[in-house]
């Protein structure tokens, strides 16, 4: 037994052994004493945290709004092939996907999202065969409340009004939110 040990200390790498690389760091003292490096192991676990809690955010979030589907959207932008055949011309249905995804009403509304007629056309595009029109029909949705409740930032509003981007069914409501 004391053989073991006598080998075991014969092959442990001593810090004021190795040559210095730097001064007050020695070569390998970064790799052979991670067991007495408390903070290291914290820190992995302090890091593993937070890419845990990004991640839930990222799919927890869209569940709990009711639109799952989003989840799935990998934002290849297949769907922008429907910008001539779009009827209310709407160019960036990724963006709305996207908007969805993560509760972003102004980037919603800048990109048109309160102007769609939820036809259906761009669903043919997608890759995945997201129910594009659902997912958008539930953002507007949830556009709609947030507006209700002084959510939405004024000057989006105006902009979306300025520019044609709200649709005949929603232009009561936006001014509604404006006064």
């Amino acid at each position: 037994m004391a053989e073991q040990q006598d080998k075991e200390i014969q092959h442990k790498r001593q810090d004021l052994d190795q040559p210095m690389v730097l001064p007050g760091i020695h070569r390998y003292q970064f790799f052979t004493n991670l067991k007495d490096r408390g903070w290291t192991r914290n820190l992995d676990r302090v890091s593993l945290f937070g890419i845990v809690a990004a991640l839930l955010a990222t799919v927890i979030k869209p569940i709990l709004r009711g639109n799952p589907a989003t989840i799935y959207c990998y934002e290849c932008r297949a769907c922008y092939a429907t910008q001539d055949r779009c009827p209310v011309g709407i160019t960036f249905q990724a963006e709305l996907a996207v908007a969805g995804r993560v509760g972003d009403y102004d980037r919603f509304i800048r990109n048109g999202g309160l102007k769609c007629i939820r036809c259906g056309n761009c669903q043919s595009y997608c890759v995945q065969y997201l129910p594009l029109p659902q997912m958008f029909a539930i953002m507007q949705e949830d556009t709609r409340a947030a507006m209700s409740k002084g959510i939405v930032a004024r000057h989006s509003l105006e902009n979306a009004l300025a520019q044609g981007l709200v649709g005949k069914e929603f232009i009561d409501d936006v001014v509604k939110a404006m006064a």
